[in-house]
């Protein structure tokens, strides 16, 4: 906690017969909060420490137990002095985690070398502060391979030349923050594509122009090829959604690698596959993983399932390419099977860590519904600034830093939102819904009972409160209203023109939820209070006031809502207990945009609604 790394330079010498890694890292940071005696790095016991070096040579003694490496510094450093530090070591490293560090083989004769450090394998090959909350200012990776291999890495290629012995030495420099299990090297007979993605020009107004470098590295005769060569189509989309692409000055590619998955190596991502939805999810970890990385690894949702429901977010911009319908399906299903809360408790377990239901699905379903709460022009704007955000970008953040901005740009209160389906909340509602209809002078009044039935263990909410959308089917075609659902237990009352024949709960799947939720129709409607009624509501349209008119059979608590279109409150118009009886409430409306809102009278019973227009 008294170190701040600030730069890495990696020298490394690779053999792969025998399999066999030399190394040399050059540590610089500064010292935090009190004088630093003695330098605490992370590296792997299998890691044979051979000496350590200030810059101008001088030996420092060390010891190396476990998995760390305590240097003494000649003296305690104040704070804010830098502190800079060679160490040589050599060993084979020790594959782990999601592959660490990998001597692998193309067939019987060709070797290959990659690296995948997520989430504690830095310290597997290299020297340092190995928590994703100390990001270095900057990077430089220099790795000699033999004959016939080339290497990508991070940033930009700064340097090549070749030995007598025919070794080749690649050099490396990234100049943006990087985390350090986004550090990386991949060494392969690579073929090399190079392409350029041109911002468009709608985008180039926005943020300005952009030809950035695209580098490819694949093992030869794999094809993979044409399809990461459709990154230049998923860059607009993602810029598009999150903002201009976060490190324009260096480049994007993708290096091949035998792992089956892929990693988002910042500026260049190790891929196993040239699958379209594996392009996309790797390059929107530039943005959401790489330029803000998470505080601490509990919070891996704001990765993995930004990643997830980009996505989603491609295949909904190119429905002439690709069938969005199967891949959300697969998605919503999965979530449903997340066990736990978003926030992952055991981070120590890298399978637990990573479980697919859970930070990728759930994560990726849980953005899918706070597109529903706070709208479209919200949510995107929402993700723009979450991007953008001084405080966070080429830094960390946690999922309070992400609510906070989701709540100053909706205008929302999210708490329940972000404590229910990320911080405490577990499993998901199930629905059981029944209606009935009665004719009236003017049409019909639809009366629709809602319950929530979860339980422990499945869920251990009671109450799951959202905006619900219902869509009344009638002989004239669908009606939909949007309410907000906030009660084990719930009525809500809606008035349509024609004869209803049916009513479809959640028609778009906004929610994660029970499905199928069947809406029984019932051949009357249930009791419910004698006189309970909502009668005349003017002016209809209106413009500032409003007259509501009601009759209650017994003196009882009421609330009046002003409800939109998204099922969000905009208004409480009235919030007390009246008597029995008729009785006639004045309100004054807030500022609103105009258009159409729903009314919502609520007392413990029931809700009974009603449509309000609004004019400028």
């Amino acid at each position: 906690p008294n170190f701040d790394a600030t730069y890495y330079h990696l020298t490394l010498d690779v053999s792969t017969d025998p399999a066999y890694l030399t190394g040399s890292t050059r540590v610089v940071g500064r010292a935090r909060g009190t004088p630093l005696d003695v330098l605490a790095l992370d590296l792997d016991a299998a890691m044979q420490v051979s000496a350590v070096r200030t810059p101008d040579g001088a030996p420092l003694a060390f010891t190396h137990d476990g998995d760390v490496l305590r240097i003494t510094l000649p003296a305690g450093v104040p704070p804010d002095e830098t502190v800079a530090v060679d160490v040589a070591y050599e060993g084979v490293p020790v594959q782990d985690g999601l592959g660490t560090f990998t001597f692998d083989a193309l067939g019987r004769d060709q070797p290959v070398v990659w690296t995948l450090s997520q989430p504690y394998g830095a310290r597997a090959w290299w020297p340092c502060k190995d928590h994703p909350s100390d990001k270095a200012d900057s990077v430089r990776v220099t790795v000699t391979v033999p004959a016939g291999l080339r290497v990508g890495s991070n940033g930009l290629l700064i340097g090549e030349h070749t030995d007598r012995d025919g070794r080749t030495t690649y050099d490396w420099r990234s100049r943006y923050p990087i985390a350090t299990y986004l550090v990386f090297f991949a060494a392969g007979p690579y073929e090399v594509l190079e392409q350029t993605y041109t911002r468009p020009d709608s985008l180039a107004a926005r943020y300005g122009p952009l030809a950035l470098p695209i580098l490819h590295y694949a093992y030869p005769g794999s094809g993979v090829l044409p399809g990461w060569q459709r990154v230049t189509d998923v860059l607009p989309v993602l810029e598009d959604w999150f903002g201009p692409y976060p490190f324009p000055e260096e480049k994007y590619g993708h290096a091949h690698f035998t792992y089956s998955g892929g990693m988002e190596h910042q500026t260049m991502s190790s891929m196993g596959s040239s699958w379209i939805g594996l392009v996309v999810h790797e390059l929107a970890h530039q943005w959401f993983g790489d330029l803000i990385t998470p505080a601490s690894w509990p919070h891996l949702w704001l990765n993995e399932g930004f990643a997830t429901y980009a996505e989603l977010l491609y295949y909904e911009a190119r429905p002439e390419a690709y069938d969005y319908e199967p891949i959300f399906d697969i998605y919503w299903n999965r979530a449903r099977r997340a066990p736990g809360t978003l926030l992952v408790t055991d981070t120590l377990d890298v399978y637990t860590l990573f479980d697919n239901r859970r930070v990728y699905a759930r994560g990726g379903m849980v953005l899918h519904m706070l597109r529903h709460v706070i709208g479209e022009d919200a949510f995107r704007r929402t993700l723009q600034t979450y991007a953008a955000d001084p405080d966070l970008r080429f830094g960390t953040a946690a999922t309070a830093d992400f609510q906070r901005i989701a709540e100053a740009v909706s205008g929302q209160d999210l708490s329940a939102f972000f404590r229910q389906w990320v911080t405490e909340g577990t499993g998901y509602p199930a629905y059981d819904v029944a209606w009935s209809a009665t004719a009236t002078p003017s049409g019909y009044e639809v009366t629709i009972d809602v319950a929530q039935t979860q339980t422990a263990p499945a869920s251990n909410v009671e109450v799951f409160t959202m905006p619900v959308t219902l869509s009344i089917q009638t002989e004239a075609g669908p009606e939909r209203i949007t309410v907000l659902n906030d009660r084990r237990t719930q009525r809500y009352t809606v008035s349509v023109a024609a004869r209803p024949t049916d009513v479809v709960f959640d028609p778009d799947r906004a929610l994660l939820r029970n499905d199928p939720v069947v809406a029984t129709r019932l051949e009357a409607t249930p009791e419910r209070p004698a006189g309970f009624r909502l009668g005349a509501v003017f002016p209809n349209p209106t413009r500032r006031t409003l007259t509501v008119r009601l009759d209650l059979p017994r003196p009882q608590p009421v609330r009046l809502t002003l409800v939109d279109a998204l099922g969000r409150t905009r208004a409480v118009l009235h919030e007390a207990a009246l008597p029995a009886g008729p009785a006639t409430l004045p309100l004054a409306l807030p500022p609103v945009p105009p258009g159409l809102y729903t009314l919502h009278l609520a007392t413990p019973d029931q809700t009974l609604t009603h449509p309000v227009v609004v004019l400028r």
